[in-house]
């Protein structure tokens, strides 16, 4: 495994891109896990109503990051989207530090977190495109490699963010977010090199043909991956009000269980992308998925701290499948789109966002959070059945896409 990651780090950029997503991980982290606590407790915000700003906020992104990545790979510099796109999500975390008013909040917020969507996507598409230049064949394990880099961060920002409520207050945490991307900017802006070699003839066709409503061995996938991410959003908006009304719980233990899972993420990450090299994604999918029902299941049952943190175990392998291995799963499909396969999959984390905080939120005001926990246990069964279902049908990119 040393001379995988020796030969990985050797690639033009990839230390730089690791670096960045370690960054992210933390200064997101930082305030993550507290933003229900935020709106409920100092902007007396409801929580369906908190589900619908998330939700909200996630949409327009869609439509940007799709419009974003099918050109960008016909051209457009990776490198100039990203640095926009990380601006724009610091300008969005300005907006908790500057507004106080819900509505003016809920509009600022729309605009400037689908103007920074599309980032995330083009850090795995630049990195693909990297790792495609190289000699280094192993894209699942680059892609774990690389992912498991925003869990690491996520192991300190948690444990960053209460120490700065204590100290500072919630101002802290959207300050120390804010900073951590325009750092990020400033790395991108001085070190990240440009990508000017434009994709024509019959790439061109294929970014401008394909219609993924007509495909349906990548539609099938796409689907799966939003099932997944409207379970596992669906249980993190109610984790923390879990914790401390059915747990009795405080922002510590908060912090603590988000600590802990993003920790065992990056083990058990590397492990999958070492995994990947023997057994397909669709199976890896398959037992993460598997252990994802597990994890649900307990926190249902669960009457006791000890028991959620025990828990941990079983959500950071299901994270850990569906954010390492599900990029390689859907880049696999499209390799000559890394910007559009990789939108694709953000999209799939998005729109499962989009869902989990609208049903997340209502489900917890009608049914109470520990029930909330069940619909995401269905839902994850749904997705186990679709995976069977889909190893039926041989997967290949696409030759000749309709128009």
């Amino acid at each position: 495994m040393i001379n995988r990651l020796t030969a990985l780090f050797s690639i033009p950029s990839y230390a730089l891109l690791f670096l960045c997503m370690l960054l992210q991980g933390m200064g997101i982290s930082l305030s993550a896990p507290f933003l229900s606590i935020y709106f409920t407790e100092q902007l007396g915000v409801s929580v369906g109503m908190f589900g619908i700003f998330l939700s909200v906020t996630l949409i327009g992104g869609i439509w940007i990051s799709t419009l974003i990545g099918k050109r960008s790979d016909l051209g457009l510099n990776r490198k100039n989207i990203y640095l926009v796109a990380t601006l724009c999500n610091a300008l969005a975390y300005s907006g908790y530090l500057l507004i106080q008013d819900f509505t003016i909040l809920f509009i600022y917020m729309t605009v400037f977190t689908a103007l920074g969507a599309p980032g995330m996507a083009q850090l795995f598409a630049i990195s693909r495109e990297a790792v495609n230049k190289s000699n280094f064949t192993e894209h699942a394990f680059a892609n774990s490699t690389l992912r498991s880099a925003f869990s690491l961060g996520f192991i300190t920002g948690p444990l960053i963010g209460t120490l700065l409520i204590a100290a500072v207050g919630f101002k802290g945490i959207f300050a120390g977010t804010i900073g951590v991307f325009l750092l990020v900017a400033l790395l991108i802006f001085l070190f990240l090199k440009s990508n000017t070699e434009l994709k024509r003839n019959n790439a061109e066709v294929k970014v401008k043909s394909f219609r993924l409503s007509q495909n349906r061995n990548i539609l099938l996938p796409f689907l799966i991956l939003i099932l997944m991410y409207i379970a596992h959003w669906t249980s993190t908006i109610n984790t923390a009000l879990f914790i401390t009304n059915n747990l009795g719980g405080t922002t510590s233990d908060i912090g603590l269980v988000s600590s802990i899972c993003a920790a065992l993420e990056i083990p058990f990450m590397i492990i999958l992308g070492l995994l990947s090299a023997k057994y397909s994604n669709r199976i890896l999918m398959m037992c993460g998925a598997i252990l994802g029902g597990v994890y649900y299941l307990v926190v249902i049952n669960s009457g006791a701290m000890w028991q959620m943190l025990a828990a941990q175990v079983l959500l950071a392998v299901f994270v850990a499948v569906i954010s390492a291995i599900g990029i390689s799963y859907i880049q696999d499909l499209l390799p000559s789109m890394p910007g559009y396969a990789s939108t694709l999959y953000s999209n799939s984390s998005t729109i499962g966002r989009l869902i989990g905080s609208l049903v997340g939120g209502g489900l917890a005001s009608f049914v109470g959070y520990r029930y909330s926990f069940v619909f995401c246990f269905i839902l994850i069964i749904i997705s186990v059945i679709m995976l069977v279902v889909s190893g039926r049908h041989t997967v290949n990119e696409p030759q000749k896409l309709a128009v």
